[in-house]
């Protein structure tokens, strides 16, 4: 970058802080906090060094230059703020989902490329060393399985939200596979149960690759991992810590079956030692691949044809979400 980065943080919540910390790490400035609530505005805008702050993006002063806008309030207000961020002249990093469908999302997309300028999903997971070395991993095997979970406590004491929680971690999976198999994607059939509020399995055949994507907002412990299977072993990312560990398909006999559990655990332990140890080093407790994915989208702004995802990825990624909670809402 020719100069550091001048952003703006729209929500002031948990999502507007750790944008903020990956603005830092990535070697930006927030310069402006926006939130309706005025006094979190305040909070976080104190923390950045005195940012400005405000309740709207037209109260702040006329004298604040902003050079990328991260939007991280609720869903149903990101094409506002998205909007808001356009007509500033400025490009826009903004939570998943971009936009509550495919048809509001392409809308988004357009009115970003008439203005010259481009929107970023935070589809993190693409940015994680873990997830990047499972997937290379995979682009080199026989790939037979893409198995994603998800149990996640983001409806806990708010049960009547428990879907929309569902639908909003679905990009995560979503994005995953369109980048492992960008030419199968768009043609994808979903079958998809919905036993319950909160409870969703969706499942179909990229290529010859069985896939399965199983959200449950239930189920314990928390956790947020992808396996992927292949002929020639099978590769475990944990994307809530960033990590991956192989285990090599090696030819079965009695003593690899009996000792499988214990090397398996050795290896895996292993690895999040060593993750958590980088981690620490890097300053990024939660959230990997944020920082990873802001400092791509910084240097985007020196060259948009750099930007860590493209429009179709974030248009496919919209339209397979769509498939996926059309046919949810039917079951």
């Amino acid at each position: 970058m020719t100069r550091t980065p001048r952003a703006a943080i729209v929500g002031a919540g948990l999502m507007g802080r750790w944008h903020a910390h990956a603005c830092r790490r990535a070697g930006g400035q927030v310069v402006a906090v926006v939130d309706i609530d005025a006094a979190a505005a305040a909070r976080l805008a104190r923390t950045c060094g005195g940012a400005a702050h405000a309740v709207s993006f037209g109260a702040l002063p006329t004298t604040t230059q902003i050079d990328i806008v991260h939007v991280c309030t609720p869903g149903e207000t990101h094409v506002g703020a998205i909007g808001d961020a356009l007509a500033r002249g400025c490009p826009v990093i903004v939570e998943k989902p971009l936009a509550p469908d495919a048809s509001a999302t392409y809308a988004m997309i357009l009115a970003a490329q008439q203005a010259g300028l481009w929107i970023v999903p935070v589809h993190q997971a693409v940015y994680q060393d873990g997830a990047r070395a499972a997937l290379a991993w995979a682009r080199q095997k026989r790939l037979r399985v893409f198995d994603y979970r998800a149990c996640s406590a983001g409806a806990d004491g708010s049960p009547d939200r428990a879907d929309l929680v569902a639908a909003e971690i679905l990009p995560h999976p979503l994005a995953l596979l369109q980048v492992l198999s960008p030419e199968a994607f768009d043609k994808l059939a979903w079958d998809v149960r919905r036993p319950a509020p909160g409870e969703l399995m969706a499942t179909t055949v990229a290529g010859d690759v069985l896939v399965r994507l199983l959200v449950s907002l239930h189920a314990r412990p928390t956790r947020h991992d992808l396996t992927l299977l292949a002929d020639e072993g099978s590769m475990v990312a944990d994307l809530f810590h960033g990590y991956a560990w192989q285990e090599p398909g090696a030819r079965p006999t009695r003593l690899t079956k009996v000792t499988r559990p214990f090397t398996a655990a050795a290896v895996s332990a292993g690895h999040a030692a060593v993750n958590l140890a980088r981690r620490t080093m890097d300053r990024e407790p939660a959230y990997p691949g944020l920082t990873a994915l802001v400092a791509a989208a910084y240097r985007a702004l020196d060259d948009p044809h750099q930007r860590p995802l493209s429009d179709a990825h974030t248009l496919a990624v919209a339209r397979a979400r769509d498939a996926i909670l059309r046919r949810a809402s039917v079951g």
